[in-house]
C-alpha cells in the first residue's frame, strides 16, 4: 500500500508538486489562457483569408482538441496501466511547447483546427485522466487532499496565463506571446524527467524498488464491472453536464466581456475570478471530502455551480454588473468542488485494478461534453445575438447534473474491494 515507507510518504509530496506544475502549464496555457488570443485571431484571419471568422469558427478548434483527447484517451489509459505515466507527460510537454510555436505562425483557419488536434493528443497524455491516475497511484490516505491541490494547478493556470497573455500580446503582440508560452513549456520537460516516478500503485511499470516498497496486488472494479454498474453512468452524467458547462462558460465569457465593453484586462479578470474560484473550490473540496463525504461536498458544489450559471443567465437579462461577478465567483467555486470530486470518485468508487481504463472511458465521455461546450456556446450565440440562451442552456444542464449526483449510490464505492481483499 501507498504510504507503507517514510520514503514514500515524503516522496510522493514531491510527485503532487510535479503533477500541480504540469496541470497548472498544460490546462493554463490551453483553455483559460488560450481564450484571450480569440479576438486577435479572429481580427487577423478575417484579414488574411479575406473573409469574416465568427466566435464559432474559432471554437470549434475547442471541440476538434478536446474531441481529440477523447479519442485518444482510451489509448493513454492503456499505456498508463503497461508503462507508467512519465514517459506520456514528457512526450505531452513536448506537443505543448511545439503547438505553441506553430499558433504562432497561423495564418488560416484550417491551421488552428490541425494544432488543435497535436493540442489534443498533449491533453490525453499529460491532462487531467494521466495526473489523476499519478497521484491515485502514490495515495491512499489524503487522496482527496492530493488530487484537490493537483487540480488547484488547473485553476491556477486558468487564472494566471489569461493576465500573463494578455500582458505579452500588449508588449510584443500574439505571436510573440505564442513564443514565449513554448518556453515556458519545454522548461517543464527536464523537472519532470528528474523528480517524476511511477507509484507504487500504478498498474505501469513500477519504481518502487527505488523507493523501498514491497509489490501490491491491485483491487477494485474491471473495466466491464464498472460499465455494468449504475454508478459508473451517474459519474459519466454528472461529468458530462459538468464539463460542457465550464468548458462553454470559460470559452466564452472573454469574449462575452469585450461584445459587453469591458476592456480587455477587465475581461481577462473575468477568465481569472472564474478560475480563482476553482482553485480555492478544489483545495477545500479535497479537504470537506474527507471529513464530511463525497456525496455531500458533490452536491453542495453542484448547487453553487448552479446557482452561478442562474445568476449568469440573469445577469444578461438585466445588465446586472455585479450579478454577473457575484455569478462567475459562484459558477468557478462550485466547479472547483465538482472537478475534484469526480476525479476523487472515479478512484474511490472503482479502486486500482483498472483505473487508467475506467478514467479514459469516462474521460471519452466528458470530453464529448467538453468538445459541444464552447462551440455550441458560441454557435447559439452567434445564432441568437446574445450569451442569453446560451447560459440559459448550461443552467438547466447543471440541474440535470444535480439530479444524477442525486442517486449516486456511496455504499457501493468499496464493495469489489473488499472482495478481492
Amino acid at each position: 500500500m501507498t504510504g507503507s515507507t517514510p520514503e514514500i510518504r515524503a516522496y510522493r509530496w514531491v510527485i503532487c508538486a510535479c503533477s500541480f506544475l504540469v496541470m497548472f502549464v498544460g490546462q493554463g496555457m490551453n483553455f483559460g489562457g488560450l481564450s484571450v488570443f480569440d479576438i486577435q485571431l479572429m481580427n487577423t484571419l478575417s484579414e488574411s483569408m479575406g473573409q469574416e471568422i465568427l466566435k464559432s469558427d474559432i471554437k470549434l478548434r475547442d471541440t476538434i482538441m478536446l474531441g481529440t483527447a477523447a479519442l485518444c484517451g482510451i489509448g493513454s489509459g492503456w499505456l498508463a496501466d503497461k508503462v507508467g505515466v512519465k514517459p506520456l507527460i514528457l512526450v505531452g510537454l513536448a506537443l505543448l511547447a511545439a503547438g505553441n510555436l506553430l499558433y504562432a505562425r497561423i495564418e488560416v483557419l484550417t491551421e488552428i483546427y490541425w494544432v488543435s488536434i497535436g493540442m489534443g493528443v498533449m491533453l490525453a497524455l499529460c491532462g487531467l485522466m494521466i495526473n489523476v491516475y499519478l497521484i491515485s497511484s502514490w495515495f491512499d490516505k489524503y487522496r482527496g487532499l492530493a488530487i484537490g491541490i493537483v487540480l488547484a494547478g488547473t485553476s491556477l493556470g486558468n487564472a494566471f496565463f489569461p493576465k500573463l497573455n494578455t500582458w505579452l500580446i500588449g508588449i510584443g503582440g500574439w505571436r510573440q506571446a505564442f513564443e514565449v508560452l513554448a518556453w515556458i513549456a519545454l522548461a517543464l520537460v527536464p523537472i519532470v524527467f528528474l523528480l517524476l516516478k511511477n507509484g507504487p500503485m500504478s498498474a505501469g511499470k513500477r519504481e518502487v524498488s527505488v523507493m523501498g516498497s514491497t509489490s501490491t496486488i491491485l483491487s477494485g472494479y474491471t473495466l466491464r464491472e464498472a460499465l455494468m454498474s449504475r454508478n459508473f453512468w451517474v459519474l459519466a452524467t454528472i461529468a458530462m453536464c459538468t464539463f460542457y458547462s465550464i468548458l462553454g462558460m470559460q470559452a466564452n465569457v472573454f469574449i462575452y466581456m469585450r461584445e459587453s465593453d469591458f476592456p480587455p484586462q477587465v475581461a481577462a479578470t473575468a477568465v481569472s475570478i472564474l478560475f480563482l474560484g476553482g482553485f480555492f473550490g478544489k483545495l477545500l473540496a479535497g479537504y470537506l471530502a474527507e471529513t464530511f463525504g463525497h456525496k455531500l461536498i458533490l452536491l453542495t458544489g453542484l448547487t453553487l455551480m448552479l446557482v452561478g450559471g442562474i445568476f449568469l443567465t440573469t445577469a444578461i437579462a438585466l445588465s446586472s454588473t455585479i450579478t454577473m461577478w457575484v455569478g462567475l465567483i459562484g459558477f468557478g467555486f462550485g466547479w472547483g468542488g465538482i472537478y475534484t470530486l469526480i476525479q476523487l470518485l472515479s478512484a474511490d468508487l472503482f479502486g486500482m485494478r483498472a483505473l487508467g481504463k475506467i478514467l479514459a472511458t469516462i474521460n471519452i465521455l466528458d470530453a464529448a461534453g467538453g468538445a459541444a461546450g464552447p462551440f455550441v456556446t458560441a454557435k447559439l450565440a452567434d445564432m441568437s445575438g446574445s450569451y442569453f440562451l446560451p447560459f440559459a442552456v448550461i443552467a438547466m444542464l447543471l440541474f440535470v447534473a444535480f439530479l444524477a449526483a442525486m442517486i449516486l449510490d456511496m455504499s457501493k464505492a468499496t464493495v469489489l474491494q473488499k472482495q478481492v481483499a
